[in-house]
């Protein structure tokens, strides 16, 4: 509660000085204009997050997408200002072309991390596994948030890199959809064309957005719902986890359930020495499944940060934010996700699909 009342306080903060500055900087007369726009856009950002989960039409997707890229904006404008305050105490900095320079800067940026938000990227990686008898190629997809910034086309495009890597699995970690528009539509569909069993396990958003609903449509789509379940395929055990916290000390702002996968785990059939493979959407609570022989945990939820500078306060905020790790000889795989959540930009980081080799260790 303290650390969201903080980062409130930084934000209103930033919508009284920023508008202040840029107008002292490029001499603006007319004060009023600059602050109703940047109240318009903090207002803006505010209310477009619960209009995602009960409307699907046109304006409200516009609405949407032009309020959370002002978010962008407004972090960039931020970040630059700030810059130009530590250079200008060393060095006095001429005002009109100081402030011309930060809105050009932001610009700039802003523009590239919006095409690198578009693109889609593949990554791979090779984890070894005891007592594996043969090696087992999966196709990780995560936080895709289907709705307003993405649709049919951008699955399509995942399923059709994905069947290229012809993999023995696909695993679906979380965060498929993101708003109502993500089911009003047959969204969903480019699911049926994957060659490989699919297997899901729900995030955060798939909650907000309508739980019961994403999941019919992914078992109408030919996608396996796994929630709490094990099952025995190729020479693992596949478990796939509820989004949930570790334990009961951790606050998690996102928390959509009283379970916990220290409670959870127990409750499983994890006898045996088949290598046993976690899919859930958070990555932690690797403590406890390292406790119980878990090999590996393909996890996603973190986007990596999704834009610089967010990335350097998200790595405080997740033991383990991107790629591979290692806890005790419990493997983790977080997935910088395949898609974006509020701003479509990425800066730092990239949209991608995870291509992973589980590999017998010699």
């Amino acid at each position: 509660m303290i650390m969201m009342i903080l980062q409130l306080t930084l934000v209103i903060g930033l919508n009284i000085y920023l508008p202040w500055r840029l107008r002292s900087l490029l001499g603006i007369k007319n004060k009023v204009w600059i602050y109703v726009l940047f109240a318009a856009g903090f207002i803006s950002v505010i209310a477009a997050m619960p209009l995602i989960t009960k409307y699907s039409s046109f304006a409200v997707s516009a609405y949407y997408n032009l309020a959370v890229t002002w978010l962008g904006i407004f972090l960039y404008l931020a970040c630059f200002t700030v810059i130009f305050e530590i250079v200008n105490l060393i060095h006095k900095l001429p005002s009109v072309q100081s402030g011309v320079t930060i809105i050009a800067l932001t610009s700039a940026v802003t523009l590239l991390a919006l095409i690198n938000g578009a693109l889609l990227k593949t990554s791979y990686v090779s984890i070894p596994v005891k007592n594996l008898k043969k090696e087992i190629k999966i196709a990780q997809i995560s936080d895709v948030h289907l709705g307003v910034s993405r649709g049919k086309k951008y699955l399509e495009e995942i399923v059709k890199k994905t069947n290229e890597f012809n993999p023995d699995i696909v695993a679906i970690t979380g965060d498929i959809a993101d708003s109502k528009k993500a089911l009003s539509e047959n969204m969903f569909s480019p699911l049926k064309d994957l060659k490989a069993p699919a297997y899901f396990v729900y995030g955060n958003h798939d909650v907000y957005t309508g739980l019961d609903e994403i999941i019919k449509r992914m078992q109408e789509n030919n996608v396996k719902v796994l929630r709490n379940d094990v099952l025995a395929l190729s020479g693992i055990k596949l478990i796939g986890l509820n989004y949930m916290k570790a334990d009961d000390s951790v606050y998690d702002p996102h928390q959509v359930t009283d379970e916990t996968i220290k409670d959870a785990l127990p409750l499983l059939d994890l006898a045996g020495d088949e290598p046993k493979i976690v899919l859930h959407h958070g990555p932690w609570g690797i403590e406890y499944m390292n406790e119980y022989g878990i090999d590996a945990v393909i996890a996603g939820h973190t986007h990596a940060g999704q834009i610089f500078p967010a990335g350097i306060i998200a790595k405080k905020t997740f033991p383990y934010l991107k790629g591979l790790s290692n806890y005790n000889g419990t493997h983790i795989y977080v997935s910088q996700g395949a898609g974006t959540f509020l701003p479509g930009m990425r800066l730092g980081t990239n949209n991608e699909i995870n291509f992973i080799t589980l590999k017998p260790v010699q």
